[in-house]
């Protein structure tokens, strides 16, 4: 059974923060981003999100959509230029923007998630991750199953979407995020690491040093993670909670960095998959929830877009174990109540 102490001792640290109905936000930080230099867990630690980045990579393709830049209903393909999706056979396929989103694209990932690439490897770009050319992936993203039938989770696809845009704005994708959410919400603590900003931020904001699930530190502190757009996203539970409050808003209309349809449009369940949105999961009426777990950490949103009601959870070590079973979900349901 988890209780917050057998929790806390199975991870070097664990940030939390909470948002009741009425807009107050509690945080609880425990143990140390770094156990080995004893630095401790606070509110502006930054740890890594992990499959979060899908929430945050939709909500900049839908920023597109409004501008009348994309149509989400027509094929990716329409959009991409120096690479193409395509089917087994060789074909162009016709999968449109929105089945990447929602993980129906017919895209099958390579089984290995946890690439275990270090920062002082040599540098992996995301047409190689597409092409299956990583030492960690040989398998290339197709449109293995006809788009629509098979609700498939797909890092690759979001990697589609991760070049779309960087096409689209002429920019690398951590640039464009930040311009288009973190910037205009003024998060300070929240970006995606590619390896040219990473040393940079590493120097200005407290990193959570990563642990495998062995309990030792991953060389270099974190990973070379090269597919940013599905998991390459670090933040803190705070400014997580700010971009669940502003999508909260953006539902009810209330919202300027994201209109009231694309966020609804976000939050509507696909027709054969109820459970599965646009960048995020339907977690019960009214609410929403996507998961991040990858070899330097664990992590989870959960939130209502009606109420504003939400909680985030983030632990930098891999526990081996889904978040259900780690102590993770018990603190996304519990942990507001604990001192």
């Amino acid at each position: 059974m988890n209780d917050l102490e057998t929790i806390r001792n199975k991870f070097p640290g664990i940030s939390c923060a909470y948002r009741n109905a009425a807009g107050i936000v509690t945080t609880k930080c425990f143990g140390f981003a770094d156990k080995e230099a004893n630095v401790p867990v606070d509110e502006n630690t930054a740890f890594p999100a992990c499959s979060i980045s899908k929430f945050i990579t939709a909500i900049c393709v839908m920023k597109e959509y409004e501008q009348g830049l994309i149509d989400i209903n027509k094929p990716a393909n329409l959009c991409l230029r120096k690479w193409k999706l395509l089917t087994p056979s060789g074909v162009e396929s016709d999968a449109p923007i929105r089945s990447l989103m929602s993980h129906t694209s017919g895209i099958i990932d390579g089984e290995d998630g946890f690439y275990g690439l270090r920062r002082s490897d040599k540098p992996v770009s995301l047409q190689d991750v597409l092409d299956g050319k990583t030492s960690y992936n040989k398998r290339p993203a197709r449109e293995n199953n006809p788009h629509g039938t098979e609700f498939e989770y797909s890092d690759a696809g979001f990697c589609v979407l991760q070049m779309l845009l960087e096409e689209l704005e002429q920019k690398p994708f951590e640039i464009i995020a930040d311009e288009f959410v973190f910037a205009p919400l003024k998060l300070k603590n929240s970006f995606f690491a590619s390896l040219t900003n990473l040393s940079v931020l590493e120097q200005n904001i407290v990193m959570a040093t990563g642990y495998d699930d062995s309990g030792t530190a991953i060389p270099g502190k974190y990973p070379q993670v090269p597919d940013l757009a599905a998991s390459g996203l670090w933040s803190t539970p705070n400014e997580l909670i700010v971009i669940a409050e502003e999508f909260t808003k953006a539902c009810n209309g209330e919202s300027a960095l994201l209109q009231a349809r694309s966020a609804l449009e976000m939050a509507t369940p696909s027709d054969r998959f109820p459970w599965a949105g646009l960048g995020i999961f339907m977690d019960g009426e009214n609410k929403l929830s996507i998961s991040g777990w990858g070899e330097n950490g664990q992590s989870r949103l959960k939130f209502n877009y009606r109420t504003g009601e939400a909680a985030v959870v983030m632990v930098n070590q891999n526990p081996g174990v889904e978040q259900s079973e780690s102590g993770v979900e018990w603190l996304i349901n519990n942990g507001s109540t604990v001192e």
